[in-house]
Order: structure tokens, then sequence, then C-alpha cells
């Protein structure tokens, strides 16, 4: 005859583990104080808990809340053949942070219990439940440390040293401490070399979407982006997307690879190890050499896979090469900090004032001593760093000012003139000499303006440098313009644009006929953004040809045709021709005169798309102006596609950025409330301590509807176009950068400056 059972209740019978003890059954009961008693079931339910009777003494009860597990001393006979087999290793984690261990030969859960099926170590089997309210986690298998020793991938003693380690910190898993370290000083990285293990590798997208860092969706997004370009990593792409930071990102791939991650803005780099890797290949491999382990010369770089860069290290330095992990903008200002420095331009300084003659010779003389000088090895040098280091700031400038008694040198960065540093004034003539020689300049000649240009290789891209020197009172002053593909050339998904209003530029785009313009003050990015819809037009398999003054980045592929005033060459002209070479798209620099926009306008109605810029602070004024220069309504009206009116805004610094303080009357003109908290940078090396780091655009998109089509005529304004235009749907380019500063993107400050209203 069977014993009559007495039922656990605590969850819906459907879910729940047969969890059938029969009364009078022995167990042995343990409790959260760690007290363990034994003996026979009395009676055990959810809401009254375990009555135990025990030999001798009065029948205590247990509720549930207490329990730390109920074992089963006596299986029954039939159910012994659930305890063959291989038994895995069980870890049991409490919420006390207190552990159990031992070998189960099944295990099932649900929400209310765990049933474990084991052996003592007599070989007696025990069958134990445990309530899943008591447990933080639990782990079937063998531990992560007994996996890696198996494996040989660690040995015993490192397992060891990492759990002692474990054990003051409770905070990270053990895998943590055999996989990665991330290193803020020699210390930190000779420990980490000495601790590091080599386990099996996952994909990164993997390792970020198990670790939580990134979604599911976000991954799918990043893979069907490297699709299009394989020549970019996934990392780089979901850094791109604003998915996970880079710092993030390079942790994880340290992790992943097994080596440690540094991080070198307060790393304080043995000067002893920069002689094994001279600046130029640091720069061009984009690795910084930290400190010698051994006889290992340990590195730091951003792909700890580019075996050809590590076996040049090797090469070159004669010693064995230990790789850590940083991130590119922590090794390009590693760069910046140990090679760039005052002393590399002094030395060259030197060297040059050491040539040089009196300032009082003969016409001739000055020539060829200035030539000479332009040639010079130092001023080479010299020259040629100054480029490489404003391609790597990513200045759009290079400013080099002449004052009474010195040069200053500066760049502009995300819009900003920042300051690098004074040379000696008789510096000048070498370096304004040999920036001639570059632009194909003359040199004699100091008392004209000249304009010249070329070309450098930085990193396999093509940088092309626009050259101005102007002769003023305290000498020649230099402007280089740098326009690099690299970071240049954006597609029409990089500009900024909202979802829906890059859905509609881009349906713009895709019209065979029609004028589109984008509008705005110098340097707020209208070519950028041109050259954005280039690239999107040329998926469609057209002729396009370009119009520029001057052409600004030199695209494959495309027909390109640079006017020349000076010859009589004009925009006019050159229309003129292309016209006769089938283009289905142009695309011109500029519209400055009646005889430009008249053509534009005759193009778009024999069946082109036309392209182009202006000088309108606002869209709607774009229509205004087109008529002031010429065009007639029924023309524009019937040619107009639409106008994209647009500012660059400067973007925060993400390390530094702190809450603003805002002026009331700001807060009042730009209708946000007194409770709103906004952001700017304060300042720090990271952004050059100007508090901004890249810029992004704002803008405001008006569409030529019918019903705006019908608004032009020769008495409106630009206030009726900007009214119809809101109420189809255009967002203000004023409420636009509201929203980014909102966001927390810029300052409020900063949205004030380029407000349109």
């Amino acid at each position: 005859m069977m014993p009559e059972l007495a039922t656990i209740s605590n969850i819906d019978p459907s879910l729940a583990i047969e969890l059938a003890l029969p009364a009078g059954a022995r167990v042995a009961a343990q409790v959260v104080q760690g007290e363990l008693f034994e003996g026979r079931i009395e009676s055990f339910s959810e809401r009254e808990g375990l009555r135990l009777a025990r030999a001798g003494e009065a029948v205590i009860g247990i509720p549930v809340s207490r329990l730390r597990y109920l074992r089963l001393l006596d299986v029954p006979a039939e159910n012994i053949e659930a305890f063959s087999g291989e038994p895995q290793r069980f870890r049991l984690i409490y919420l006390d942070g207190k552990d159990l261990v031992g070998a189960s030969f099944g295990l099932t859960a649900d929400p209310g219990w765990l049933r474990i099926c084991e052996r003592d170590e007599m070989g007696v089997a025990r069958l134990m439940f445990v309530p899943n309210k008591a447990l933080r986690r639990y782990h079937v298998g063998p531990l992560f440390g007994e996996s890696l020793v198996s494996a040989k991938a660690v040995a015993p003693s490192e397992v060891a040293a990492a759990l002692k380690v474990q054990q003051m910190r409770r905070s990270k898993k053990l895998g943590a401490y055999l996989r990665s370290t991330t290193a803020l000083n020699a210390e930190d990285l000779k420990h980490a070399i000495e601790e590091q293990a080599h386990v099996p590798l996952r994909k990164l997208g993997e390792v970020l979407v198990a670790e939580d860092f990134i979604s599911v969706k976000q991954l799918a997004n990043a893979l069907e982006l490297q699709k299009r370009d394989r020549s970019q990593r996934t990392g780089e792409i979901l850094v791109q997307m604003g998915a996970v930071s880079s710092e993030v990102m390079h942790s994880v791939l340290a992790r992943n690879f097994g080596v440690p991650f540094v991080k070198l803005r307060n790393f304080d780099i043995d000067p002893a190890v920069l002689l094994l890797v001279t600046c130029e290949l640091a720069r061009k491999h984009s690795v910084v050499p930290l400190m010698m382990h051994a006889d290992l010369l340990v590195v730091a770089v951003e792909d700890p896979m580019n075996m050809g860069t590590i076996n040049l290290l090797r090469f070159t330095t004669g010693h064995p090469i230990k790789v850590a992990v940083a991130t590119r903008e922590d090794i390009d200002a590693a760069i910046d900090r140990y090679y760039v420095g005052t002393t590399s331009l002094q030395s060259a300084e030197m060297e040059v004032l050491e040539g040089q003659d009196s300032d009082v010779v003969e016409l001739e003389r000055v020539q060829q001593e200035d030539e000479r000088l332009g040639r010079e090895s130092p001023v080479v040098r010299l020259v040629n760093q100054l480029l490489l280091d404003g391609v790597i700031r990513r200045a759009s400038d290079i400013h080099i000012h002449p004052t009474h008694d010195s040069v200053a040198l500066l760049y502009r960065i995300d819009g900003a003139l920042v300051p690098m540093r004074n040379l000696g004034k008789a510096m000048l003539r070498a370096l304004v000499s040999r920036i001639k020689i570059l632009g194909r300049m003359n040199i004699s000649e100091r008392r004209l303006p000249q304009d010249g240009n070329a070309r450098m290789i930085h990193e396999g891209k093509v940088v092309d440098l626009r050259i101005s020197v102007i002769p003023t009172v305290d000498g020649e002053s230099v402007v280089i313009r740098i326009l690099n593909t690299q970071f240049g050339l954006r597609s029409i998904s990089q500009i900024g644009f909202l979802p829906d209003d890059e859905a509609r530029f881009a349906d713009l785009l895709h019209r065979s006929n029609g004028v589109l313009l984008v509008t705005g003050p110098t340097g707020c990015g209208k070519s950028t953004t041109l050259y954005a819809a280039i690239g999107e037009v040329r998926k469609q398999n057209v002729n396009l040809i370009t119009v520029e003054d001057p052409v600004e980045y030199h695209i494959d592929g495309i027909e390109q045709i640079q006017v020349q005033p000076a010859a009589g060459y004009t925009f006019g002209k050159a229309l003129r021709h292309i016209l006769r070479h089938d283009p289905n798209v142009i695309m011109i620099g500029e519209i400055r005169d009646e005889e430009t926009a008249k053509i534009a306008i005759e193009s778009a109605l024999t069946g082109h798309l036309v392209l182009s810029t202006l000088h309108t602070n606002d869209a709607a004024s774009a229509v205004i102006r087109l008529m002031e220069i010429g065009v007639e309504p029924y023309l524009l009206s019937a040619t107009l596609l639409g106008v994209l009116a647009q500012r660059l805004l400067r973007c925060n610094c993400p390390r530094c950025a702190a809450p603003e303080d805002v002026d009331p009357a700001i807060r009042k003109l730009l209708g946000v409330t007194v409770g709103e908290v906004f952001y700017r940078g304060r300042g720090c090396e990271n952004c050059n301590h100007t508090g901004f780091n890249g810029r992004m655009a704002v803008y405001e998109l008006m569409r030529a509807t019918s019903d705006l089509r019908d608004l032009v005529q020769e008495d409106v304004t630009s206030a009726a176009l900007h009214a119809q235009a809101m109420k189809e749907g255009m967002t203000p380019l004023t409420q636009n950068a509201v929203a980014q500063a909102r966001l927390g993107r810029t300052s409020l400050s900063e949205v004030y400056r380029v407000r349109l209203e």
C-alpha cells in the first residue's frame, strides 16, 4: 500500500514540478540561518510550511520562506533509474552570497522549485528540492575555471588566483578576471599580461548582444550595412551608428581576444620604448609602444588581429610583441602627446635658423634663398608633420598667422580656431616657401595674393589641399583648407536627417528633372550635403557632370569641371557646353548670377535634374533670391523641387559634458521652460579644451508642393512661403536645433548662435 502524500501547492499545478512527498518520509531541511533539521514529514504546504516530527522532540514548523533546501533521504526504489549516467557539477548561489556545490544526475526547474537528483559521498541517492525564491542564480555543468583548465587554456594556479580576487570583489564573474583587465598604468598592464588566458573566440556582435550592450535588431542593421561595404568591420559600423561607444566596443574586443584593454589618456609611456617605433610607423599603423615586459615589447593597437602590423613591429624593433587594445582616439591622442611635441618642432626650427642669412640682401639672392629654405629637409619634415597633424585632428583649415615677433599656428576644428603653438618669426620665410612649392606658386612673389592646391596621401586616402597666401603688414599669412574624402564624403543617412525627412529628400533626388537647392551661409556644410546627394544619385546609373569653383572633392566615375573666371571660362559657358554632353544630372557649385540661374532653370525644363547651392538664410528666402537674380516666377514655379536650408551645430564633447547655465533671455527666446536641463562641454584634453567634439547638421526642408508653387508670384514674401511650408509639415531649423539640445547633443547657447528667428 502506497503511503499517504502531502503535496506542495505553491504555484499553478500545470507548471509545478511533481513535488509529491510521502507523509512520514525521512528528510533533511536546511534553513536560511544554516541550521540543519532531520525528521519525518508530518505535513507540507506552501501556506503552512513544513511540519517536521523529530524523534523524542516536539514537532517544529518551518516556513517555506526560511528553507534553503529540502533533501529526501530515502528515495523510492522505482526512482533509482533517474540516478544513472554521467553526473554534472551543479552550483547554487543563494541570495545571501553563500553557495552549495554538488554532482547532479538530473536537474528540473520551474518558476517555483529546482528538483535535483544527486548522490552523496557514499554513493547513496538523494532527491533535493530548492525554492527558487532563495536563489540568486544556479549553474549546471563544468564551472568556468574548470573548463578552462581542462581545455588547457589556463593553469590551475591562475584559476586559484582569480578566485581569490573574486572573493574580495563579488561584483564580477570569474571569467572577467581571467579574460580581461583594463589597464590604467604600467603595473596594471604587467599584471594583466601575466594573468592573460586565451579562450575560445566568439563573434564580436554576438558578445555585445549577449552582454546587453546592443540589441539583436541593432546587430542585424549593422550586418546589413556591412554587406554593402565589406571594408568596414562590424564594430566600426556599430560605433558609427551610435549603438555602442568606441571604448565599450574595444573593451569587449579585448576581452574576447584575451588581451588587456588600456586607457591611454593617463598612461605614462616609457620614453625609452618610443625610440623603437618611429612616428611615421606609429601614425601609419595606429600603434603606440608602451613599455618593455621582460623581453616583450608591449604595444597598444586598435585591432589585435592585424598580424601584418604585429609582424612588421617584430621585424623593425627586434623584439617579440605583446599587444594590448586601445581606442583609435586614445592612440591618436597618445601619438600627438609623445611624438608631435615641441621638441621635434623646435629641433627643426633651430636647424633652419642656423642656415639663414641676413634679410638685407639682393632680390635675386633672396629668391634663391627662399627656394633653398623651402627644400631643406627640416622644413620639409616640419610642414609635412603640420599637414598630417591637421588631418588626424580633423581640422578643416590650418592657419599660419604672422604677428610682429612670432608666427601663430592654429587649426580650425569643429568650426572653432584652436591655437596649437607659436613659432619663431624667422621660421615664416621657410614655411611659406615650402608651402608655395607644394602649391606650385611663385616663390618670389610676396606683394600679391596667390592660390594653389596640392595633394597628400593619408592611410591610403587622398587628401586635397587648397592653399591661400595673402600679404599682410607682418608678413605672408597662409590658410590651408583640408578636404579629406575619408571624413568629408558622407551618405545622406549620415547627414543627420530625421527618418521622414531623409525619405523625402531621397525622393526629390530620384526625380528625373527639376531644381533642388541647398542654402545657407559660408561654411554651413552645403558642399558636403551636395556630395552626399551625388552619392545617392549615382546609384541610378546616370551621366552626372559637375561644374565647380573650385572642385572640392575629386570623385572617380564623375566628370568634374573646374571653371576658370580669369580665363573667361565661367559657370554660364561651362553649362552651355555640358548640355551637349548628354548629362542626366548636373551639379552646379553655386548659383551666383542671372546667367547661371537661367541656364540652370532651362536645363531643368529640358529634362535634367539640377543640384546647386545658394546663399540665403532660410529655405523660403531662396525663392525670393532667385526671382531677384532674374528668374521669372512662372519658370521657377514649374521647375523648383525643394530647398534645404542648413547650419552646422558643434556637438558637445561626451567626456566633459555638464549641465549648462542658460541665460533666462535665451530660454525665453527659444521657447524652453525654466525646468529643462541642457548640457555643454566644459573642455578637456579630448576636445582640445573647447567643450565640443564634431559637428552635425540641422536643417529645414521645404518641398515645392502644388499649393506652394501657386504662391510663387512676383509679390510673394518669404514669410508667406515659410507659413505654407509649415502647414505642409516642414520643421523649422531652430526647432530642429532645440530638439538636438534637448537630447544633450549640443548646448542651448550653440542653438542660439545658429537660430533663424
